[in-house]
């Protein structure tokens, strides 16, 4: 054959070739446009809500036992309160003298709250032979009490256990458990010849809440940052300089003056130094204010809304 044939045998072929592949694209893209059309877009209307469903309940119950067990392996269930009671009674009477009130540990026996048997025991199988046998090579004796004893040991050691892996989920309970009565004649002896009385907090119930609003008034250095404590300084010549206070010992004092000059001044028998403390009135009265006293003026505080 010429090669001037071969050459044009040889085109023809390749755009039959080409023309074919043409065809068969053309084809498939003609089907996917078919399925596009004829296939019916997923709508964005929203679905009308059944009226029947149970409302969204607006308190969430907290994570499940399931979930948290991914967190904390071994995580005991909750148990009985009234099992888990008589036996803090039970261990109160017999083991805290070792392991303290709490199970956290004592002056002779370790921390059961972290102890890998009471970790890994599930229904008081570890727990209860060495309550029974006890460990006398570690100085724990034995104890003869009945199985129902044993069982509520084991139940509170749970919730301890328990109740120590979730301290998140704790919640601070009402610290206003006082008579306010009681709490506002105390007030009025001890706190308003500073405040005015209680028309100087009136509101301060509605800004803070429950254990913020006793720890503001027990301790309001830790909440006012801008409490500033200033001293008085008189020098052998009666020469005075006065300012916030910076720093202060037995040997040096310092403080900034007004015009915010740093001044530091030795300490000896001649010179005089006067501290101005707003806060000390709080501070004395946490020496002798009782438990009953905090409650009570917290309750007080309380209704200063």
């Amino acid at each position: 054959m010429p090669t001037e044939n071969r050459f044009l045998s040889k085109l023809r072929s390749d755009g039959s070739a080409k023309t074919n592949a043409f065809r068969s694209t053309h084809v498939l893209i003609g089907g996917l446009l078919a399925v596009l059309l004829f296939c019916p877009a997923p709508t964005t209307a929203q679905e009308k809500p059944d009226q029947n469903a149970a409302p969204p309940n607006p308190q969430s119950p907290g994570p499940s036992d399931e979930v948290l067990r991914r967190i904390y392996p071994n995580l005991p269930p909750n148990q009985d309160p009234a099992a888990a009671a008589r036996g803090k009674n039970l261990f109160l009477a017999n083991c805290a003298f070792c392991h303290g009130n709490e199970a956290t540990g004592g002056n002779s026996g370790p921390d059961l709250l972290r102890s890998v048997l009471v970790n890994h025991d599930e229904k008081g199988d570890l727990i209860a032979p060495v309550i029974r046998q006890g460990r006398t090579g570690k100085g724990m004796p034995s104890f003869n009490l009945p199985e129902d004893q044993i069982s509520d040991l084991v139940a509170f050691l749970h919730q301890r256990n328990r109740d120590a892996r979730l301290r998140f989920t704790y919640k601070v309970p009402s610290v206003a458990v006082g008579d306010p009565v009681a709490g506002k004649a105390y007030f009025d002896s001890h706190c308003a010849a500073c405040h005015a009385g209680s028309r100087a907090l009136a509101g301060i119930a509605a800004k803070y809440e429950g254990d913020t609003l006793q720890q503001q008034w027990l301790d309001p250095g830790t909440q006012l940052a801008d409490v500033a404590v200033t001293a008085t300084v008189t020098l052998p010549t009666e020469q005075k300089f006065s300012g916030k206070l910076e720093h202060l010992d037995e040997f040096n004092l310092s403080l900034y003056d007004a015009q915010g000059n740093y001044r530091s001044f030795p300490l000896g028998a001649d010179t005089k130094v006067d501290i101005q403390d707003p806060l000390d009135g709080h501070r004395k009265l946490l020496e002798q204010l009782t438990d009953k006293d905090m409650h009570d003026v917290t309750t007080f505080l309380e209704t200063l809304k």
